[in-house]
């Protein structure tokens, strides 16, 4: 059957259909990346009790801390712009605050107070983060124009 939609005799109508016949019988590496890359998006998802929303369906519930890449020895403030899943499973793509380099935390001295004080500009690129790299939602306050003091929950 594949040869025979090959050849120039076949008539036009089943090479109309070849592409799907071709998809189903023997995909390409090209379909088989393009599904592997394919995500579902989502507003709002539950994982392990939370809510979790992106920034444009609820940004009290997009407020995350996170451990960046995984790694454990720092926890920053990001706001979820997109949910997703893939073959993979869920993501978030987070917009991160940038850190003050300039300016001290003050809260640095509380270690019992869970504040950190960070700039109110967010990173200009989108990071994936897993829901297990998620510490805690954070609630926002804007300390200044350029600050925020982010205080976990």
């Amino acid at each position: 059957l594949k040869h025979w939609l090959n050849r120039p005799s076949c008539p036009p109508v089943f090479r109309d259909v070849k592409s799907l016949f071709d998809r189903f019988v023997s995909p390409t590496v090209d379909a088989i990346i393009e599904d592997s890359l394919r995500a579902v998006l989502h507003a709002r998802v539950t994982y392990k009790g939370s809510i979790y929303t992106r920034e444009s369906t609820h940004v009290g519930n997009s407020l995350v801390l996170y451990y960046p890449d995984g790694v454990m020895h720092t926890q920053i403030p990001g706001t979820i712009r997109y949910i997703f899943r893939t073959k993979d499973g869920l993501g978030f793509a987070v917009q991160h605050h940038l850190p003050l380099h300039s300016y001290p935390d003050p809260f640095r001295h509380y270690p019992y107070f869970p504040a950190q004080l960070h700039s109110s500009s967010r990173a200009d690129h989108l990071e994936v983060v897993r829901p297990e790299w998620v510490v805690s939602h954070f609630a926002r306050w804007n300390f200044s124009p350029q600050h925020i003091v982010a205080v976990s929950l």
